[in-house]
């Protein structure tokens, strides 16, 4: 008798999750399935077609903003040089009016493209990650993504250098 109960509560836990995913995967805007489906297909052309003309990606990691649809491939084009696979797993996200809060989880292996002053490590990241979407219409005005890039070199083996205040 024992083994039926556990057995069922298992069996309602993993149910319970699987539902638990489906939902909250009814719940991602469309703002936000598009713009990671642009990222992890690694096409600048369409990510640059869900902005307005004088829409802005904002990297506040790199302290990067690239504006304009041009500008939005360009930091797409950019990422892709730089981070083999570079890929977006989608946690969670809302939408209130045109506003979009997204957690998801940026993964990728690097190449040493960025800055061309080193080999690539060939090391892989995985990080915890923020965006803020605003919205225009249907359209993105502006994305912020928030991730400690301090996270990715110490992954990738690449110094991040301790911070000391100043006057401490």
């Amino acid at each position: 008798m024992k083994k039926i109960v556990v057995s069922g509560i298992a069996a309602a836990l993993v149910a319970g999750s699987a539902v638990s995913t489906a939902q909250a995967s009814s719940r991602i805007p469309h703002v936000v399935k598009a713009w990671a489906e642009a990222w992890n297909a690694g096409d600048a052309a369409e990510m640059a077609s869900l902005f307005t003309n004088d829409g802005t990606y904002r990297d506040n990691a790199f302290q990067v903003a690239m504006s304009g649809r041009q500008g939005v491939e360009n930091w797409v084009n950019i990422t892709e040089r730089s981070i083999r696979d570079a890929h977006v797993d989608v946690r969670d996200a809302f939408r209130s009016g045109d506003r979009v809060a997204v957690r998801w989880t940026f993964s990728g292996t690097d190449t040493g493209a960025f800055d061309k002053t080193r080999p690539a490590t060939g090391k892989s990241f995985r990080v915890p990650a923020s965006t803020l979407i605003d919205l225009r219409g249907e359209r993105i005005q502006q994305v912020t993504d928030y991730y400690n890039l301090a996270d990715v070199l110490r992954q990738v083996g690449l110094p991040a250098g301790p911070w000391t205040p100043p006057g401490s």
